[in-house]
């Protein structure tokens, strides 16, 4: 799939469970993704695993207090486990060159992370338990290590 198409496709997906706070946007889009991308299998794991990580991360930082969201019978959102599918569409496309660029992934995720979240507070999609300093600060520091461990599970999807 071409890089482009991909990126824009996270981008809708993200911008719509945020705004709309549903998974069926998303859900639609990974469709579409799986249907048109060459990796199905490799990014079928991706997703798989991405979600779990999304339970447990986003899940653990919710318990403590870092953002809350609405939810319902899950830790978190289902819009936001869907969104963690969405993300893992861009591993094995659009971000394919950060595979195997260890601090390079953990600037990135430093500074993504924590701006992705942000942005969805200030679209309404959550709040910050804590102050924002503290909330950016551990959603950095949380970030530069899982979206390294992230990338490389991406280099192992393919094998």
């Amino acid at each position: 799939m071409h890089w482009l198409l991909n990126l824009v496709f996270y981008q809708l997906a993200w911008l719509a469970a945020v705004v709309l706070q549903s998974p069926w946007p998303v859900l639609a889009l990974l469709a579409l993704h799986l249907y048109l991308t060459p990796l199905k299998k490799a990014d079928g794991k991706l997703m798989l695993l991405f979600m779990a990580a999304g339970v447990v991360v986003d899940g653990s930082l919710g318990l403590l207090g870092l953002f809350e969201f609405a939810v319902g019978p899950l830790f978190i959102p289902l819009w936001l486990v869907a969104l963690w599918a969405a993300l893992a569409m861009l591993p094995n496309h659009s971000l394919a060159w950060l595979k195997g660029r260890l601090w390079l992934n953990a600037v990135f995720g430093a500074i993504g992370g924590p701006l992705a979240y942000w942005a969805g507070v200030r679209l309404g999609a959550a709040q910050f338990g804590w102050p924002l300093w503290l909330s950016l600060l551990t959603l950095a520091a949380v970030w530069a290590l899982l979206w390294p461990f992230l990338m490389r599970q991406a280099l192992r999807s393919l094998a």
